[in-house]
């Protein structure tokens, strides 16, 4: 007998000893850590043999020692608290908000369908393209940053949320509703788990465009945080510092996204069985 077909579930094999689970681990993450390298390889070896001015290019080893520079002396950790800090804000509002007004709209065929070239006028608009108009109502504030961020934010949430409360098959609606049924039982047994597919993407497209978004808030707006950090490089023309300002961006809404998006599909798997990777 297969290990497989001992657990129940083909393909599937459980009960491996520690030192193939550890084996397996260190092999996943070499292949998510690959293309980095390859990246690295590359940048030392377009540096090398160059021989560009540190204008225009420097060694990863000196954006490396950079970069820990920054963290010793405190620096990088302010400029990562605040951006977090307002990632943090907006996401929490903009679930909080965007979720109910989505149902809302997607529990309506009409709304749904007279909002929904409004909304994907506003998904058209990018929040940069707010920034100067923000910057005029609230100065150069952490609240433009904030307003800019929850806009980039909510709308796909509200969107995606509305086309998946209509994708809903109202059956099920009906189905629930003849066996007496209230409204709370059908939010959490019909249009939460139906929905639960379209939030989470919806969440997912939210946060990378309202992290991109509060870069290029910060650049502007210039009250800390990421964006304030490689910005600032620019005028003293220190390239490592804006390259290691980037690796951080990147790094950090990779984090992110597996810390805080990836957590909620696998919870969503685990509970309801409506997502598959």
């Amino acid at each position: 007998m297969s290990l497989a077909s001992a657990s129940g579930a083909p393909g599937r094999p459980v009960g491996l000893p520690s030192g193939w689970a550890v084996a397996a681990r260190q092999l996943r993450a070499v292949k998510i850590l690959f293309p980095f390298l390859v990246l690295i390889a590359i940048w030392w070896a377009i540096d090398a043999a160059g021989n560009f001015s540190d204008r225009v290019l420097v060694s990863p080893k000196r954006v490396f020692d950079t970069v820990i520079m920054l963290i010793s002396h405190g620096v990088l950790a302010e400029y990562v608290s605040t951006s977090l800090k307002i990632i943090g804000i907006a996401s929490f509002i903009s679930i909080v908000v965007g979720v109910p007004i989505g149902f809302a709209v997607g529990a309506n065929r009409y709304a749904a369908r007279s909002l929904e070239g409004f909304l994907r006028f506003l998904q058209g608009v990018s929040g940069i393209a707010w920034l100067p108009l923000v910057i005029i109502w609230f100065g150069f504030t952490h609240t433009t940053t904030l307003a800019i961020v929850i806009y980039t934010l909510i709308v796909p949430i509200i969107f995606n949320t509305m086309v998946g409360a209509r994708a809903i098959p109202e059956q099920y609606e009906l189905a629930l509703r003849s066996l007496g049924a209230g409204r709370l039982r059908l939010i959490t047994d019909v249009y939460l788990p139906g929905a639960l597919p379209s939030i989470v993407v919806g969440l997912r497209l939210g946060m990378g465009y309202g992290w991109r978004a509060l870069i290029a808030a910060e650049m502007l707006v210039r009250q800390g945080g990421l964006g304030d950090l490689i910005f600032g490089a620019r005028t003293s023309g220190q390239i490592d510092r804006i390259i290691g300002g980037m690796i951080v961006i990147g790094a950090l809404y990779l984090l992110i996204d597996r810390l805080l998006v990836q957590p909620i599909e696998n919870l969503t798997i685990a509970r309801w069985g409506v997502l598959r990777k």
